[in-house]
């Protein structure tokens, strides 16, 4: 069967057409994000053997020292060789235990690299009891010397539960989580916008650092700078998966073309279409 004028023009209408739908497709892309990035400035797990004082002990990653005793006044905190767990976090080694050796409060106290810009996280796993007050139990934050804040409860919120802590380790703002709750505690201090937020969980899993729910408690207008992280608390305590974190989006990756159609292959298209529909009304189908 012979081809007619009007369809040797309509096929070389379609490669032109195709033609352009194949430039055109690359002239716009979209970027693709990947997932946060997270880098971990300080962490401990506490792989220790069990039984010994906390104190001189140097294990994790990203710290300036050892353990150290934060105050002469009071004895230290040991070892346990079994680890706290909860759902969404990554757990290995053992925990750090209160000992009674003396004195009723346990005390240790470790340096890391200031922090004081953007936004930082402080995680851990604990576990208290219905003490609270006279100092305890809190995990204290201060730079160059001068405390800065915490979090814990040194016997404000009226009951035993956990709080953001002011510079004098007053509770600023009060959670409705016993302190004698195993739970996994994520504090975000915001620098840039001076507010401090803090969740206590039991249970992280699917937990989204960069768009997180509620937080169980907020202060706003403080976000305290710190290069050392201190343990206070009486009777019983376990302390573990300590980490120092940032979280940020991930830089865009590479572009990926998708098929759009420029203001040039739009006209171009509706020429060929209307010459092709000109010849098939001369010639016929």
């Amino acid at each position: 069967m012979s081809i007619t004028f009007g369809e040797s023009l309509w096929c070389c209408a379609v490669r032109r057409i195709q033609r352009v739908l194949g430039v055109a497709s690359l002239g716009t892309a979209i970027l693709a994000h990947g997932a946060p990035v997270t880098t971990v400035v300080v962490e401990e797990s506490f792989v220790y053997t069990g039984g010994i004082s906390l104190v001189g002990q140097s294990g994790g990653t990203g710290w300036t020292s050892a353990w150290v005793s934060d105050s002469p006044a009071f004895t230290d905190f040991f070892t346990n060789a079994t680890g706290l767990a909860l759902p969404g976090v990554t757990a290995s080694g053992g925990r750090a235990v209160f000992r009674a050796a003396g004195t009723q409060i346990n005390d240790a106290a470790r340096s890391l690299p200031l922090q004081n810009t953007g936004v930082v996280f402080i995680q851990f796993l604990s576990q208290f009891g219905t003490q609270f007050g006279g100092g305890t139990p809190t995990i204290r934050l201060s730079s160059s010397g001068v405390q800065t804040g915490g979090v814990g409860n040194n016997g404000g919120c009226v009951i035993a539960v956990y709080a953001i802590l002011t510079s004098n380790l007053a509770a600023a703002s009060c959670s409705a989580v016993s302190l004698g709750t195993l739970s996994a505690v994520v504090v975000r201090i915001d620098f840039t916008a001076n507010v401090t937020r803090m969740w206590v969980l039991p249970d992280l899993t699917g937990f989204d650092y960069l768009n997180p729910p509620a937080p169980s408690a907020e202060y706003i207008g403080s976000a305290p700078a710190f290069d050392r992280i201190a343990l206070y608390s009486r009777s019983p305590a376990s302390i573990d998966e300590l980490k120092v974190f940032r979280v940020v989006n991930a830089e865009p990756a590479s572009a990926h073309p998708i098929p759009t159609l420029s203001p040039w292959a739009i006209g171009a298209l509706t020429a060929l279409f209307l010459l092709a529909g000109l010849q098939f009304g001369r010639r016929g189908f």
